[in-house]
């Protein structure tokens, strides 16, 4: 299912981005988007069959930009991966956010997918197979309060993408969602934690052998069990249990 197609991966410059890059990329056309150049730069560069564009995922027109360049440049992609997140600690008892940095970091993990699934559906060859991959997490499972914005944003993407595999259920459009562990990326490390984690290479492994198997969700982390049963039975009390390990575990908190 992931041979000889043409891919999006957005965040594709760092983390698990990257690494499906390095193992996509010999079987594929690979295009990456990202906010940083450089970083899209040297990915391209270290890796046979992809290309990049400039396109931040928060930003409304860049979004329709990305898709505008893609279409003049003759490209239609096979798979899209909605990859690009950002994360943030936030006690609201002690800290205040921009009312901007708010919309950016849910408008990046949330409202940019769904509005980059639109403009890949409408320029999908829709005859034949095309898969939409969504990059969720764990929390979307049972939030973590300490991170209220990520927890609610990633929840939201899976409510969409549970939504959207109903609504395209006898297209050809085929919805996955993988919801990662605590990986060994920037994104952890920001947040001081302390856990075990996941090599991004074998996580980008895993993923694409999920797919491969026709899996449409992939949940491997340790954790995933108990956040469910936390969510179905405990959700009070699985708050506080949840919010107490979080900031052990989270440095500085």
């Amino acid at each position: 299912m992931l041979k000889q197609k043409t891919i999006l991966i957005t965040g594709g410059g760092s983390g698990i981005g990257e690494a499906l890059v390095s193992n996509l990329s010999k079987d594929n056309k690979i295009i990456i988007c990202g906010r940083n150049e450089n970083k899209l730069q040297k990915v391209a560069g270290s890796n046979e069959n992809v290309s990049y564009y400039v396109a931040d995922v928060s930003v409304p027109e860049a979004i329709d930009e990305l898709f505008r360049k893609i279409s003049v440049d003759g490209i239609v992609l096979d798979v899209v991966f909605n990859n690009a997140g950002v994360v943030e600690l936030w006690d609201l008892n002690k800290d205040v956010f921009r009312s901007a940095q708010i919309f950016e970091k849910v408008n990046t993990n949330l409202s940019g997918p769904i509005a980059v699934i639109q403009q890949f559906i409408s320029q999908a060859n829709k005859s034949v197979e095309n898969l939409i991959i969504n990059v969720t997490s764990e929390v979307a499972l049972f939030p973590i309060p300490i991170l209220p914005l990520y927890a609610t944003s990633k929840a939201g993407l899976r409510v969409f993408t549970h939504a959207l595999r109903t609504q395209l259920k006898n297209t050809n459009f085929k919805i996955v969602e993988i919801l990662p562990p605590a990986i060994d990326t920037a994104m952890p490390k920001q947040l001081g934690n302390t856990g075990k984690l996941v090599s991004a290479d074998a996580f980008a492994k895993s993923i694409i052998s999920s797919i491969n198997r026709g899996k449409s969700e992939f949940a491997p982390g340790a954790n995933v069990p108990l956040l469910k049963l936390l969510s179905r039975f405990f959700p009070s009390a699985g708050l506080h249990f949840i919010d107490k390990m979080s900031r052990k575990q989270l440095q500085g908190l």
